[in-house]
């Protein structure tokens, strides 16, 4: 590991009004701050251009309402740059360089809460936060009442798309049309050829925040809920991505680098694809054999995930009485004493069990009991369901129960309602996904084609999602399952697709092995996905119509994986990313001519070539179709 500091410069500026300014280590993007008349305001140029205008930086704590003017008494400028390896991740090793700017701010009336003002330029964007408190202060109690952040895009007539909820997705608005609350990631198109990207970053201890816009305004404010801290405290990030193609917005390490680094050891923690019970209950396989909440379906599925190598299995509510009652007990109800049978009959195969909790079972039980007594028992992980309260008690419920999960080397996956991914899988590993993304027939709805691309764009912008795709058995699926609420809308080959498109340490598959027993070679695309990534990256695509991803398994195996919105489509695809003057054989699964997402979903033509980095291959995507290709090398 390398790592380079450079102190820039130290100076006190008192009430002066010329710009301080910051570059990104590659001179593309350059932050201009300026004191004036009581406020802060930063702005940013991208490329020369200004996209972020004027915009107000500032924190009120309570106790303060009367002295919110700000000045900059000071700042100090410095460089970092150093690679770290991910426990897992998109690739093997990641390059953290930056710019960073420290302003020492004076409050008027202060000093009784001194606010300081943190920036730091990448070659992909910048990010900011406040510091609350010098380091030898004795720490104080604060409220956070509200945050003054702006964020003011140059253009009004950019158009913006925010997170996909799971009604709807939102986008493309108009900037200059948009009031109301808007969720992160957001993703803006300033123009022909610049994009940018908000989002957060090393969320801890402190709200969540939403974006506030106002109609007829290009402003944004951050909007957040009263927080309560302990001084010293630095808050999240605000980070905003800048980019001339929002493909990489996906690929960028930006908010893992703004994350801590990880405190002791995780080498124990090891991503990859796991089966899930809870859609398979009620298929009936061709032998007569019904699926249901008990150990013959849990057998088959560690039976079928032994013989293909795939590493775990996710055993969802109700195993130990209904989840939404307190009264269930977490050890002994329900069918408690068959979920250990499964975990031994998994430890004899070579299959990790993960165990759902509800979050009403804190109610009676601690997490931490909770988390040793599945420990103990022989889990590798717990999902963790439904979670409530307000946004910080949220942020801090959901890091105690990581800390419990990793104290005793549990994997957890969180769903419904989750608190946003923020660069958390590097600073905490073992939190290897969650549900913030409308999961496939989750809630009594589907999505459709368009709105997956939305999600691989805008929600995966944010890290590591659980969307549950990779449903084979279109036909019977909602007429015999009772948890397959909604019918899917795309193709069998896009199911496969889909889960290497969204990147997550946890690729959560629902159907049963009978299903795909029926579909052997193509299960073994998903079966290839052997974590963690040497390389990812997104080959090509347009914002919300297509997109085209490679991953590259640890073995040297090349996964690429593309999926289309509701339009028949054929792009190609550059082999590129292969290594020059190696031959390599190509696995291709292709929709047949007349697939269509809701009336012919299972038709898909297989095809064997050899291939080399020149190659381009042409890739037929019927509506709400996908394309899969394995590549290994020759031999």
């Amino acid at each position: 590991m390398n790592f380079i500091f450079v102190t820039l410069m130290m100076s006190c500026v008192g009430a002066a009004e010329h710009d301080i300014t910051l570059k990104s280590p590659d001179g593309r993007i350059v932050v201009s701050v300026i004191s004036k008349s009581g406020s802060i305001l930063y702005s940013i140029a991208a490329a020369g251009a200004t996209v972020i205008a004027p915009s107000r930086l500032g924190m009120l704590v309570e106790g303060d309402e009367d002295k919110a003017a700000l000045r900059i008494t000071g700042h100090k400028a410095e460089s970092f740059d150093n690679i770290w390896r991910p426990v897992c991740g998109k690739r093997s090793q990641a390059r953290n360089q930056f710019n960073e700017l420290k302003l020492k701010v004076a409050v008027k009336g202060g000093p009784s809460n001194p606010i300081n003002i943190v920036f730091r330029a990448y070659d992909e964007g910048v990010a900011f936060r406040y510091v609350l408190g010098p380091e030898d202060q004795v720490p104080r109690e604060l409220t956070v009442i509200r945050e003054l952040s702006e964020i003011n895009l140059a253009d009004d007539s950019s158009q913006i798309w925010s997170y996909v909820t799971e009604r709807r997705p939102l986008g493309p608005e108009c900037i200059s049309e948009i009031s109301g609350l808007r969720k992160y990631p957001l993703v803006a198109r300033i123009n022909d050829d610049s994009w940018l990207a908000i989002t957060e970053a090393a969320l801890h201890d402190f709200d969540y925040f939403d974006l506030n816009f106002k109609k007829e305004e290009s402003v944004a404010q951050v909007n957040i809920d009263r927080s309560r801290i302990k001084t010293p405290f630095s808050t999240p990030w605000r980070v905003i991505m800048f980019s001339n193609d929002p493909n990489t917005f996906r690929d960028s390490d930006l908010l893992v680098n703004l994350s801590p680094a990880p405190e002791g050891d995780f080498s124990w923690v090891k991503p990859g694809v796991s089966l899930w019970d809870w859609r398979a209950w009620g298929h009936q396989s061709k032998d007569g054999f019904t699926y249901g909440l008990e150990i013959h379906s849990w057998k088959r599925f560690i039976d079928f995930a032994a013989d293909q190598g795939i590493p775990y299995l996710l055993l969802d509510a109700n195993w130990y009485g209904p989840e939404h009652s307190s009264l269930s007990d977490p050890f002994k109800g329900g069918k408690a004493a068959q979920v250990k049978q499964a975990l031994e009959y998994g430890k004899e195969k070579g299959v990790g069990l993960i165990l759902y909790l509800n979050d009403k079972a804190s109610v009676n039980f601690s997490i931490e009991e909770i988390a040793k007594a599945y420990s103990d028992w022989g889990a590798v992980g717990i999902k963790y369901g439904f979670m409530r309260g307000r946004n910080q008690e949220k942020v801090r419920k959901t890091e105690r129960v990581v800390k419990a999960c990793a104290e005793n080397k549990l994997l957890v996956n969180f769903h419904d309602g989750p608190i946003p991914p923020t660069g958390h899988e590097r600073t905490w590993p073992n939190w290897i996904t969650r549900e913030y993304v409308h999961a496939q027939s989750d809630a009594k709805r589907t999505h459709s084609p368009s709105d997956f691309i939305l999600m691989a764009y805008l929600n995966n912008i944010a890290g590591p999602i659980d969307g549950n795709h990779g449903m084979f058995d279109h036909a019977n699926s909602v007429a015999q399952r009772p948890k397959m609420f909604k019918e899917l809308y795309s193709t069998i080959v896009a199911e496969a697709a889909r889960t290497l498109i969204l990147y997550s340490g946890l690729t959560v598959i629902p159907d049963s092995p009978d299903s795909y027993k029926e579909h052997p070679e193509l299960f073994s695309f998903i079966a290839a996905q052997k974590q963690p990534w040497k390389q990812s990256v997104t080959i090509d695509g347009e914002f919300g119509e297509w997109i085209s991803v490679m991953r590259q398994a640890k073995d040297d195996t090349y996964l690429v994986a593309t999926a289309t919105d509701e339009l028949e489509r054929t792009v190609k695809i550059s082999l590129q990313f292969l290594e020059p003057g190696k031959k390599y054989q190509a696995t291709i699964f292709q929709d047949a001519k007349n697939a269509h997402y809701k009336s012919n979903r299972s038709a898909y033509e297989i095809e064997h070539r050899d291939v080399s980095r020149i190659n381009v291959i042409e890739a037929h995507l019927a509506p709400g179709g996908g394309h899969c290709i394995i590549i290994t090398v020759k031999q």
